[in-house]
């Protein structure tokens, strides 16, 4: 059996594939896979470090405002479906799988050409353009929300949204070597997803000095938006893989976007939340479901300083972030890649 997963151009669409992987890599160890996904996105480093071969295509877009692309756009996407097909037949795919993704469309229509069956998983609370395109084309549809599978219909089966089974064996005592945190105070991780956040990065800058006298603070900022930190207390780095689950082990309070993966995380391990959701995108709509699982603020409305106060407020009530943390859990079903894997193996 051989997969090929496509998605990328941020790391939504390739946490819950990756989940699928490592639980079918360890129900089948001969399983094989390639990955299909952009040139410039975060996802290369995190799939190749799983041993994935990675395969690039062009990427098709169509701007909501007047581009150039709008003209190259049909020339793009004949490229792409044409590469697709190349790699599709020369790797002897069985199976496609996407989560979403600037690289699925060509990817999906290729395989339908060939006759090869597909999975598409919809995660986020709102319909993405990429489920709309390709879900016609699926052997097999699943859905996280069950608003999801009443916008899509009786074929989507309703499943919630797989978190990687290494994810859940972080330690906070290997956090605190890796991250070099002290013990005596609680930790805060901030993180704005794979392609970071200018906006929460800029915050907490400006308010590290007076919340790292309260806590350790864990700031990943993204690739390409490194920031400078005199803080002993403030440690940055752009982006971390392996030690994601180290991370999220140690952290009292995570400060995020509303990336459905960033939530199927925080579910999964019952953390307690501010969410902060990319204004005018698919987060709020992911925010909204959740909404009294966490704080939310509107980023268009929050300064630094409100930032700060309600982080500090969540580190001084043990209960109340026992509470969210809880809410969170019962929020969305986690525990399920190996449920999927099953279901795929009989495409």
């Amino acid at each position: 059996m051989k997969i090929l997963f496509t998605g990328g151009g941020t790391m939504g669409p390739v946490m819950p594939l990756l989940a699928v992987w490592e639980a079918w890599k360890n129900i089948d160890p001969k399983v094989e896979a390639v990955w299909v996904g952009t040139s410039r996105g975060p996802e290369r480093s995190v799939v190749e470090a799983q041993g994935i071969p990675f395969f690039t295509l062009p990427v098709v877009r169509l701007p909501r405002y007047p581009s150039l692309e709008w003209i190259t756009m049909p020339f793009t996407f004949l490229l792409a479906l044409y590469k697709g097909t190349q790699i599709l037949r020369s790797q002897k795919i069985r199976l496609v799988a996407s989560a979403g993704g600037y690289t699925a469309v060509p990817v999906i229509y290729a395989a339908k050409l060939l006759g090869v069956n597909v999975w598409v998983h919809q995660q986020d609370v709102e319909i993405t353009k990429t489920t709309k395109l390709t879900v016609p084309f699926a052997d097999l549809v699943t859905v996280a929300w069950e608003r999801n599978r009443n916008d899509l219909g009786d074929r989507a089966k309703l499943v919630g949204n797989p978190v990687r089974p290494s994810l859940l064996q972080g330690s906070r005592e290997r956090a605190y070597n890796e991250f070099k945190i002290g013990r005596h105070k609680p930790s805060v991780l901030v993180m704005g997803g794979g392609t970071g956040s200018a906006w929460i990065n800029q915050a907490v800058d400006t308010i590290v000095g007076d919340l790292a006298q309260q806590a350790n603070v864990i700031h990943l900022t993204g690739r390409g938006k490194g920031i400078e930190s005199n803080h002993p207390d403030h440690h940055v780095t752009e982006f971390v893989d392996a030690e994601m689950a180290d991370a999220l082990a140690v952290a009292d309070v995570v400060v995020c976007r509303a990336g459905l993966s960033t939530i199927t995380e925080l579910a999964a391990l019952s953390k307690p939340a501010i969410m902060i959701p990319l204004p005018h995108s698919l987060q709020e709509a992911n925010a909204d479901m959740v909404a009294d699982a966490c704080v939310v603020l509107d980023q268009r409305r929050t300064t630094p300083e409100q930032l700060l106060e309600e982080i500090i407020a969540l580190l001084e009530s043990a209960q109340l972030r026992r509470e969210l943390g809880a809410k969170m859990h019962g929020k969305l079903r986690t525990n399920i890649a190996d449920e999927l894997v099953e279901m795929l193996k009989t495409l």
